[in-house]
């Protein structure tokens, strides 16, 4: 390669890079040091607990079907930085790993120029910011395993195979999308069959190994909670304008490729509902943004020319105006979606892991569970939630009971318990009972009955 093209590449890169994570870290900016979604703590507690010991135990979201993220996490824990830093920085980077891996699949059948629009639409895209609020670590982790997946396929190198397994210890949902994709690939390019049902062959045992248990529930059709049809598409709106303009050029070129067998999957489980379908938008926006963004190429050819017509500025004005619709929509999403935990919140939760032995109990509500959870290494209670057995009637009862029904029922807790409420949970929960609680701060609060 020419040395002008290597640098081009090398600044395109540094330029992805920059841009991903200016997007990323705009929440910590604005807002508190926490400003993500509900899942956070999970992912903490894993890093938290057990510090000396190499692979942690599963915690709720990181569990054994998670392998090789938990390995991942544990590798960055020798490095001894603070849990904070550790997990932010580390989701940050796979999300930027995310748009490299879209690079370089794209570059090699469109060129550096769809690729790096490719790209820089998945870093601004408002449902991609939506999955990174929410923290699904697992799919931020195994997403460009998958596109990098894709670009062995295409080249025919078998670390297709090698990244297939690692896919399958990995994250549930993104190898059902991988594995449905390279089977529609075995049939799409003769040439490339072997190597695309090898990799089939040897992933499907690894994932049925460490997810076969999970299938069941999967079948069931869950509701995930994500985006649902009409927020997608408003939020999406802008992507689809712009893929119009390149959806013929697109599948002409693609018509044989694992981009065409993933954009097949990935339309296929919102169109058809199939479960967890509100998860793959996530992936169905990835599969939007390819032909969007051989579309805005095409556009800028165009003009290029000396033949400038009202169509083609036309053409050129509503890209432009897409675009920043587009992007207007993920800056709504960054303000929009604020902290779960205020800074009172966290400055409690640093207070309480301060505060209580590692060999008590705090029971808490299902709001704040995952975050007590992330800030402490003691066994946490809550409705519904970190292996709880009671039904919604008896916490129900339980919270609008009179006093002795709370005493027995806080009887099946083990000892000591500590509580953990806010000030609006902790009148509703505790009122009846003051005389068994000592306050230790405005959340805090241990249980002497």
């Amino acid at each position: 390669m020419p040395r002008e093209n290597n640098k081009t590449y090398a600044g395109a890169l540094v330029f992805l890079i920059a841009a991903s994570i200016l997007i990323h870290i705009a929440p910590f900016v604005l807002y508190e040091a926490h400003p993500l979604g509900y899942d956070t703590g999970f992912y903490r507690r894993y890093i938290v607990q057990q510090p000396d010991l190499f692979l942690n135990a599963s915690v709720p979201g990181l569990g054994a079907d998670a392998f090789v993220p938990r390995v991942f996490l544990d590798i960055l824990r020798l490095t001894h930085l603070p849990p904070d830093l550790l997990l932010y920085g580390a989701y940050i980077a796979l999300f930027t790993t995310q748009a490299i891996a879209l690079f370089l699949l794209i570059k090699k059948r469109w060129g550096a120029k769809t690729a790096l629009w490719a790209a820089l639409l998945l870093i601004v895209s408002p449902i991609q910011y939506t999955a990174y609020w929410f923290v699904l670590f697992k799919n931020a982790f195994a997403l460009p395993l998958m596109l990098l997946a894709f670009f062995a396929l295409e080249k025919g190198s078998r670390w297709a195979i090698l990244l297939g397994v690692l896919l399958a210890f990995s994250h549930h949902t993104t190898s059902i999308i991988f594995l449905a994709a390279i089977l529609i690939y075995a049939v799409l390019r003769r040439e490339r069959r072997r190597l695309a049902l090898l990799t089939a062959a040897v992933a499907i045992p690894a994932f049925l190994y460490l997810h076969y248990p999970a299938i069941p529930d999967y079948v069931n059709a869950p509701v995930a909670v994500f985006v649902q049809w009409k927020e997608y598409l408003l939020l999406s709106l802008p992507l689809f304008i712009l893929a119009s303009f390149g959806i013929k050029d697109a599948v002409r070129n693609a018509s044989r490729s694992t981009v065409a067998a993933f954009f097949i999957v990935s339309a296929a489980f919102p169109l058809l509902g199939l479960p967890f379908y509100q998860r793959i938008f996530i992936f169905t926006d990835i599969a939007l943004i390819i032909p969007a963004a051989v579309g805005l190429v095409k556009i800028a050819e165009a003009l290029k020319s000396r033949d400038r017509s009202p169509i083609k500025i036309a053409a050129a004005l509503i890209a432009i105006l897409s675009l920043a619709w587009f992007a207007a929509n993920t800056e709504s999403r960054i303000y929009h979606l604020r902290p779960l935990v205020s800074t009172k919140e966290i400055e409690e939760l640093k207070y309480m892991a301060s505060n209580i032995p590692a060999d008590n109990a705090i029971l808490t509500s299902t709001p704040l569970a995952p975050w007590v959870h992330g800030w402490t290494r003691v066994r946490v209670i809550a409705p519904g939630l970190l292996g709880d057995t009671h039904s919604a009637q008896e916490w129900i009862s339980f919270t609008h009971g009179p006093a002795g029904a709370k005493i027995d029922f806080l009887k099946n807790f083990p000892r000591p318990l500590y509580i953990f409420l806010g000030p609006r949970e902790n009148e509703e929960f505790l009122s009846d009972i003051k005389n068994c609680v000592d306050q230790k701060s405005d959340y805090l609060f241990r249980y002497t009955c």
